[in-house]
C-alpha cells in the first residue's frame, strides 16, 4: 500500500491548487446568486445551497409511558473534612 500513496502524492500535490480555485469558485457563485424576477424555481444552484448535507429520517417520536412520576429521594450526607497537613517537599536526597 506504501507504493500506491507514493505514486498518488505528485497528483494529489497537483490537485489540491485546482480543488482549492473550485472551492472558492463554488463559494462565490453561492453567495452571489439571486433571482431578481422573484420567481422561486429549482435552478442547480438553488438546489445545491438548499440541500442538506445529511439526509435524516423524519420519525415519529417514543410515546412516553403513562405512569405514576417517579423520584429519587436521597439524604444529604456531606463527607467529613479531614485535615491536610501541606508540607514543602525536600530537595534532598532521601535518607536511608
Amino acid at each position: 500500500m506504501t507504493n500506491v500513496i507514493a505514486s498518488a502524492r505528485p497528483l494529489i500535490r497537483r490537485l489540491t491548487p485546482v480543488l482549492g480555485l473550485l472551492l472558492l469558485v463554488v463559494l462565490f457563485v453561492g453567495g452571489t446568486h439571486h433571482h431578481a424576477d422573484g420567481a422561486h424555481h429549482a435552478c442547480m444552484v438553488c438546489t445545491a445551497g438548499h440541500s442538506p448535507a445529511v439526509a435524516a429520517d423524519i420519525t415519529a417520536p417514543a410515546a412516553v409511558p403513562d405512569g405514576p412520576p417517579q423520584s429519587v429521594h436521597a439524604p444529604l450526607q456531606h463527607a467529613p473534612r479531614t485535615t491536610r497537613l501541606e508540607t514543602a517537599l525536600s530537595r534532598a536526597p532521601p535518607l536511608a
